[in-house]
């Protein structure tokens, strides 16, 4: 397939052709320009044949639900944004996450979430559509729509129709409770690419007692089933607490996602954050962070090829190509809450302004020229005892419920 970089003009007599040879990633340039940017083409298509393909879709491959199959046009786009990246330093957004209602049957007791004060009023439809187009216009490839529990919403099927489906995947993240088959049915009808699914611990009772719901772990797995049925691609998605990496929870949650046929394994760090907020004891050890790194990356390797596995930790290490990833907040990505809060990041408590006052394009200039997001940042500035201090001390979300 042919990849066109329609913003880069320097880069207008080009022509770079990826596919796909028996499993690995084949990137060839042509034109004038080819000296100067084969070599880096071919590295940066070499990390994804380093992680392996997890899935297939028709002639392209899945290697991370955070990345458009490869190759495709979408691909193109994530392509060219790293390209104005490099190029020019233009902070192009990958990635949106657009939280669609507040409302949760579950009290986990590490939400970060959570709402203080009044009910909120949700985006409507038409709101979450002029979002989702203005997040794509900027150049996000990746629309992840999160909640509260986004199954609630009774429309969500036709706020993931929003998504342009040949500019960007669309996801929802969920709890996993009432996605039953026919619901994941209307949803991949709708659209929707893939689910994320929450799996705190790999023992039902404990994972029900943090999520305050009985019956959630069997909705999580019952949930995988479902969406693989319908035809949807699935992570799972837990954190890491002091606890966890001693209890040797990772191996245990990575066995159960690659027995029930998940694609994907994320493994975020606790955040002192929503209802976590001043527990900084949560927070890794550097001996802790150092073995959920190493068992992070020895699962990878054993299950590349049927399930990719990522640490919070690794991508904040600064390791290898982790150093081009770092924090995401305010480089690669940002959120709206369900009210239109415009935000850094899911886990980050401060609000920049409201997609109902301003575009998305003057929110995201206003956030990347904030004092705290003008440079790109190795680790995640949530775990900085001093950025919380400074930045959040007037955050509106003081008491959790």
């Amino acid at each position: 397939m042919q990849y066109e970089f329609p913003n880069i003009k320097l880069l207008d007599h080009l022509q770079l052709e990826v596919e796909d040879q028996e499993g690995r990633l084949a990137a060839r340039t042509r034109g004038l320009s080819s000296p100067l940017f084969s070599w880096a083409f071919n590295r940066f298509f070499d990390i994804y044949n380093t992680i392996g393909p997890v899935s297939t879709i028709g002639a392209s491959n899945v290697y991370t639900l955070y990345v458009p199959p490869i190759p495709s046009p979408m691909h193109a786009r994530h392509t060219e944004a790293f390209l104005r990246r490099w190029l020019f330093r233009t902070r192009v957004p990958l990635a949106v996450t657009i939280g669609v209602t507040d409302r949760c049957q579950c009290r986990c007791v590490h939400c970060s979430a959570v709402f203080a004060g009044a009910p909120i009023t949700p985006m409507t439809v038409a709101e979450i559509q002029r979002v989702v187009s203005e997040s794509v216009a900027l150049g996000a490839t990746n629309i992840t729509f999160t909640g509260g529990e986004p199954l609630l919403r009774e429309d969500l099927e036709e706020v993931v129709a929003t998504v342009p489906r040949d500019k960007a995947v669309s996801l929802v993240f969920s709890n996993g409770i009432g996605l039953t088959p026919e619901r994941a049915r209307s949803l991949k009808e709708a659209g929707l690419w893939g689910v994320q699914l929450s799996l705190d611990s790999p023992d039902p009772e404990e994972h029900d007692r943090l999520r305050v719901w009985p019956g959630c772990f069997d909705s999580v797995r019952s949930g995988v089933a479902a969406a693989r049925d319908a035809g949807l691609l699935v992570g799972l998605s837990t954190y890491a607490t002091n606890e966890f990496v001693e209890s040797g929870f990772l191996g245990r949650i990575a066995g159960l996602g690659a027995e029930w046929g998940a694609n994907e394994l994320t493994v975020f760090d606790a955040i002192p954050t929503g209802r976590l907020r001043n527990q900084d004891g949560l927070l890794l050890t550097p001996d802790n962070r150092e073995r959920l790194i190493r068992e992070g990356l020895e699962l990878r390797d054993r299950y590349r090829a049927q399930m990719h596995v990522v640490t919070q930790s690794w991508t904040n290490s600064g390791a290898g190509f982790a150093r081009f990833v770092g924090c995401l907040a305010g480089h690669y990505q940002f959120h709206i809450k369900a009210d239109g809060s415009f935000r850094p990041c899911d886990f980050t408590p401060l609000t920049i302004g409201n997609v109902r006052d301003a575009s998305v394009h003057e929110l995201w200039h206003q956030l990347t020229t904030h004092p705290a997001y003008r440079k790109h940042h190795k680790k995640c500035r949530m775990q900085c005892a001093a950025f919380r201090e400074k930045y959040l001390v007037t955050a509106t979300e003081q008491n959790p419920g």
